[in-house]
This record gives C-alpha cells, sequence and structure tokens, in this order.
C-alpha cells in the first residue's frame, strides 16, 4: 500500500439554497433545431422568410409576413444513434414538438396586425452516455513520497492535502463552499480516525473507469407574440416567451481500484464509484424582438434583424448521491437558484425567386460569458433574493465563449402544391480548449458545495443536415422534416492534472485522466399537420 498521507477534513456542513456550476449552466442554455417540419426542413433560415410559425422565438418579425390565418401542429420521433437504455432513458422517443396558431387581421390595403401563440420544445434532453477508458499506469517516484495516479477519490484527496477544507475557508455560517457534496460523502467512506483523534485521509487510485449516463426530460417555450407589416416593406414583432425545464438524469460511476490498498479497518475494496439521481425543474422568461425590411420595392429580397433577451429563470434541483467503496454512503439535497442565460442577436436574408425557389440565410451570435448564476440569499412573503455568483461566473467567463448559429436552407415548388427542403445548421462550440474548461472543483462558490458528480464532456461544434417534403390541398397542409444531427466530445470522469507537492516533505499526488473520445448522434422524423383560413 501507498504512504499513508494525512489530512483534516472538516464535518457535513448545513446546506442553505444555491446555486448551481458553469457545466449545469451550458446544459441549459444550448438550443435545439426544432419546430415546425418546414421550419426543420430548411434548417431553420426562415428569420427573415417568414411566413412559418416556428420564427415567433427566432425573428418574431416573421409572423408578421402571415397574410391569414394559420395553425400548426407537429408530432416527432427521435432516435440517438448506437445507444443503449440506462436507467429509464431510452435511445428513441416520440416527441410532441409544436402547437400554434396565428390570427391575422388586415389593417389596411397591404397592412396586418398578427397575433399568435405558439408551443414549440427548444431542448430534447433524451441522451445517453456509455464510456469507459484505461488509466495510465501508476508511476512512483524514487525521490519523492507520491504518486502520479488516477481516482475520483483522489480529487477530494488533493483538495483537502491543498487546504482547501480548512476552517480558515468558513464563512460567518461556518460554511465552506470549496467542500462539495461527493468530497464529503467520500471523506465518510476513506477518512478514519486513530486513538489520537487524527484523521487520516487514505486516497485510493484506480486502473480504469466506466461511466453510464441516462439523461431524459425536455424544455417547453410558450411563445405570445405580436406583428405586423407596413406597405409589405417592413415587418415587425414581438414576442414574450414563458419557458419550462423539465430535467432528470441517472449517473452510474465505477471504477476498478488498483490491487494491493489496504484501508485501517482491513479492507482491501476492488471497486469504487458512486450513483446520482438528479433533477432540474423551474420556469423562466424572456422577450425578443425583430424587424424584416424590404428594402426594393420591386423586388423580393429582404433582411432581418432580431435581438433575444437572456430568459430569467428560477429553478429548483434535487438529488440522491450514493458513494461506496468498502461500504456506502448516502447524500440527498434540494435547493433552489436563479440562472440567467446569455444575450442573443441575429442577422439574417431571404429571397424568393417568384413562387418557385425560397432562399435563406441566417447568423446568430451569443453572448455566453454575460450568462449569470445567482444563488438565494434570503426568502419570505416577498419571494426570494438573489445574489450574483462572482466566482461562478469568473469560471463560466474561463471556460466558455460566445456561440456562433448559421443556418441555410432552401425551398424548391416545381408545382404550387408540392414543395422540396433542405438546409444546414452549425453551430460553434461554446468550450475553450481542455486545458482552460474543466470542471473546477476549487472555485469557493455555491456551485460546488452542492456537486454531487464529477464527470464533464467538453462538446465539439454540432453539425445538423435536414431535408422535407410538403404538399398542400385545398386549405390543408402536410409537411414532413428530416434530420440528423452529430456533434464530438471529450468526456473527463474528473478534472485532468490537480495535484497536490510537499516540497518540505518531500511528498506529491498528481490525479491523471485522459480525454475519452465521444460521439452524439441522433435522427429526427417530424410530420406537421395544418390548416390555412
Amino acid at each position: 500500500m501507498k504512504k499513508i498521507l494525512l489530512c483534516t477534513i472538516s464535518a457535513a456542513l448545513s446546506m442553505p439554497l444555491m446555486a448551481q456550476d458553469a457545466y449545469d449552466a451550458a446544459n441549459i442554455a444550448t438550443l435545439d433545431l426544432n419546430g415546425t417540419a418546414r421550419y426543420v426542413g430548411m434548417g431553420g433560415a426562415l428569420d427573415a422568410l417568414g411566413a412559418d410559425i416556428s420564427t415567433i422565438s427566432t425573428n418574431p418579425a416573421g409572423v408578421g409576413l402571415f397574410r391569414h390565418s394559420d395553425v400548426r401542429f407537429t408530432l416527432g420521433l427521435v432516435s440517438q444513434q448506437d445507444a443503449k437504455s440506462v436507467s429509464g432513458a431510452k435511445p428513441t422517443n416520440m416527441s410532441f414538438d409544436q402547437a400554434g396558431f396565428v390570427w391575422s387581421n388586415r389593417t389596411g390595403s397591404s397592412s396586418y396586425l398578427n397575433f399568435a401563440f405558439n408551443y414549440h420544445k427548444s431542448r430534447n434532453f433524451n441522451h445517453i452516455i456509455a464510456a469507459s477508458n484505461a488509466f495510465a499506469p501508476t508511476k512512483t517516484f524514487t525521490d519523492k513520497d507520491g504518486f502520479i495516479g488516477s481516482g475520483q477519490n483522489v480529487q477530494t484527496a488533493i483538495k483537502a492535502f491543498n487546504g482547501y477544507f480548512n476552517k480558515d475557508n468558513e464563512d460567518q455560517d461556518g460554511v465552506n463552499y470549496y467542500e462539495s457534496q461527493i468530497d464529503n460523502t467520500y471523506y465518510n467512506l476513506l477518512a478514519f480516525e486513530d486513538a489520537s483523534k487524527n484523521v487520516s485521509y487514505y486516497p485510493l487510485t484506480a486502473t480504469d473507469f466506466t461511466l453510464n449516463k441516462g439523461q431524459k426530460g425536455y424544455m417547453s417555450n410558450f411563445d405570445f407574440s405580436l406583428s405586423g407589416n407596413a406597405n409589405n416593406r417592413v415587418f415587425w414583432g414581438f414576442t414574450f416567451g414563458i419557458h419550462g425545464v423539465h430535467y432528470e438524469s441517472f449517473t452510474d460511476y465505477r471504477e476498478n481500484l488498483e490491487a494491493g490498498q489496504t484501508l485501517p479497518n482491513g479492507v482491501s475494496p476492488a471497486v469504487a464509484g458512486m450513483t446520482d439521481e438528479r433533477s432540474i425543474k423551474g420556469t423562466g422568461f424572456d422577450v425578443k424582438g425583430g424587424v424584416i425590411v424590404r428594402p426594393i420595392e420591386d423586388s423580393s429580397f429582404r433582411f432581418g434583424l432580431s435581438l433575444a433577451s437572456p430568459t430569467w429563470y428560477s429553478l429548483t434541483t434535487s438529488n440522491y448521491l450514493t458513494a461506496y467503496v468498502d461500504e456506502k454512503r448516502n447524500s440527498s439535497e434540494s435547493y433552489k437558484f436563479r440562472y440567467t442565460t446569455p444575450w442573443n442577436v441575429g442577422v439574417s436574408l431571404g429571397h424568393t425567386i417568384e413562387d418557385f425557389l425560397a432562399l435563406g440565410l441566417c447568423y446568430n451570435y451569443s453572448f455566453f460569458t454575460s450568462a449569470d448564476m445567482r444563488y438565494i440569499i434570503s426568502s419570505g412573503y416577498t419571494g426570494n433574493e438573489s445574489r450574483s455568483d462572482a466566482a461562478m461566473n469568473d469560471e463560466i467567463g474561463q471556460c466558455f465563449r460566445g456561440t456562433h448559429t448559421l443556418k441555410v436552407g432552401a425551398e424548391l415548388r416545381p408545382d404550387p402544391a408540392f414543395a422540396v427542403r433542405v438546409g444546414y445548421n452549425f453551430v460553434s462550440s461554446p468550450f475553450r480548449s481542455n486545458d482552460d474548461a474543466y470542471r473546477n472543483q476549487k472555485v469557493y462558490s455555491p456551485g460546488v458545495y452542492y456537486a454531487s458528480s464529477t464527470d464533464y464532456v467538453n462538446w465539439k461544434p454540432t453539425h445538423r443536415i435536414t431535408a422535407g417534403l410538403g404538399t398542400k390541398i385545398n386549405k390543408f397542409s402536410i409537411d414532413f422534416a428530416y434530420q440528423y444531427q452529430v456533434t464530438k466530445g471529450d468526456l473527463f470522469p474528473f478534472a485532468d492534472g490537480e495535484y497536490f507537492e510537499d516540497t518540505k516533505n518531500n511528498i506529491y499526488i498528481e490525479n491523471v485522466t485522459p480525454a475519452t473520445s465521444i460521439t452524439f448522434a441522433r435522427h429526427q422524423a417530424q410530420l406537421t399537420l395544418g390548416y390555412t383560413f
């Protein structure tokens, strides 16, 4: 067994209502390409072309192009490629994607005032991750007492050895935000007290890991819009949106431990790991505005501008954590927090050639570093007061960057009653390099205090290829769409490269883990039924 290294870790602390970490922020701020089958079939490139109810949530001015009232209803089938079910999360699911209507009112010979309501699923959380990898072999130093090894619990040990759990870090209420929920659970498993009341923590290194994570749920948008146009040259629109978050996840993480490690109770564990069941639920709201201008009177060319406020969320998260080595320890928490998503701006171009061809091009930029994690500081009859989590927001700026979205689409109508559509949708990665973006468990923040897992994925750009067909019979319409989405990423079971060094006592510990490449690929098919009157 490796040399015993000593530390004292604080006991369990009372837990107030606080916020979450940067990777939860990224998960909630990420949106899917979803809406009517026409919108999806053209890659979402309708912000300047308009006349589709799905533009209510991207450029509301697009609803101002309606000259007749309209009703739409969309169902979908979503299937993750090369995935197996994990604790209730299934790779293939039916999806209620959209339902809405536009009430169009003529206010002049060529002017309209339109009212609209639309529901759409802005995010489908159904996602299964299955990954495994071997850690690098342990290297024992000849000139130091220590090791380079790997293990989830080793991350807790390194934080302890570096003094993060000292009482000096406690606030006036006795709370130390460096000590996470999972740190505290491992402490109860691997800290032992001797006859002199000294507490020793025994880190255990592993040879490999297996991770299975099942996520399910959705984010819902309920949008209410007022839009119109003046002389078919200038179109405008405003949307007020109500958002709902319904997220559940189950994580099963397991490590095979290196042989020859014995705890003071005489046990030589073979495995260590944890399971974590988590839910995040809540609501938020936002506002959006947009304009579309047709600058040349005898040309159908037009350009659009849009601005979307952040979504102001009030959320509640609950979890049940079980960690195990030679025995099991459980921990559960439930708390509230607030989160403000980034601002978003968009520019778009659209052009039609008679009734034969429509072309759309859109660009959006999301100011990801403008996101704001907030924690609750008081509650009462007037509601919950919150304060910006400055330390975690700095971490968001360190890990993430603004994202670019490009949408290109075309609609060909060889016959007025039949349409063929194609599109491409690209979203850049919000994550910086693996050296800059990692799940930092050394931030003095409530987001770390409530952490019940250590894994994270740095996702790379998302590519979506879409196609669709549509037909119209009198006032009825039927549209089909297909979307293929693929995103690659680097998974880490815990932050790589955390270390402790004591030059005075010639001790060195480093926790290492290689990046594990994973791919998220998903197929989506949609059917939209519509009626124009």
